[in-house]
C-alpha cells in the first residue's frame, strides 16, 4: 500500500475561509477585514517600506555617494604560501610579482603578493616582495633572501 492509497482520517481537511459570501457566512458583514481603509480592500496589503504617502524613510536618506570609503581592492596585496614557491620555482630563482603572474599563481591585476609561512621549502629563492617574519627566516635558513620590493 502506497501513500497515495491511504484513507483520508475524519478531522485532517478542513474547507477553506470562503470570506465575502454573506452575513449568513458567520463572520459578519465586513468579513474579518475590519472596518474601512487600505486594508479592507481588494488587493490587499502595501509595498514594503510605504508609510501612508508621506517620502519613505530610505527616499529621505541622501544615497552614500563614497564619503569616507574606498571598496575594497582585491587585488591590492595577495598571499602566496611557502609551500607554493616551494612548489613552483627552481632552485636559485627570483620571486616577483611578474613571475608569480607569469606562472598563474596570482591574478593578472595583482600589485603586490605577501609571502606567509605555510608549509616547509628547501630550495634557495630570492624574494622580491614582502613576507611575513617566520616565513622571512624560513627561506633564509635555506640561503635563500628576502628583499622589500
Amino acid at each position: 500500500m502506497d501513500i497515495s492509497q491511504l484513507p483520508i482520517r475524519k478531522g485532517c481537511t478542513k474547507p477553506a475561509k470562503r470570506l465575502g459570501r454573506g452575513s449568513s457566512s458567520g463572520k459578519g458583514v465586513r468579513c474579518t477585514y475590519g472596518n474601512k481603509g487600505a486594508k479592507a480592500r481588494s488587493g490587499r496589503g502595501k509595498s514594503i517600506g510605504f508609510e501612508g504617502g508621506q517620502t519613505p524613510f530610505f527616499r529621505r536618506i541622501p544615497k552614500y555617494r563614497g564619503r569616507n570609503f574606498t571598496s575594497p581592492d582585491p587585488f591590492k596585496c595577495v598571499e602566496i604560501t611557502v609551500q607554493a614557491l616551494n612548489h613552483f620555482f627552481k632552485d636559485g630563482e627570483t620571486v616577483n610579482i611578474d613571475a608569480l603572474k607569469e606562472k598563474k599563481l596570482v591574478h593578472k591585476l595583482s600589485r603586490s603578493f605577501k609571502v606567509i609561512c605555510t608549509g616547509t621549502i628547501d630550495k634557495k629563492l630570492v624574494v622580491k616582495g614582502r613576507a611575513t617574519n617566520s616565513a622571512r627566516t624560513l627561506i633564509e635558513e635555506k640561503g635563500g633572501k628576502v628583499e622589500e620590493a
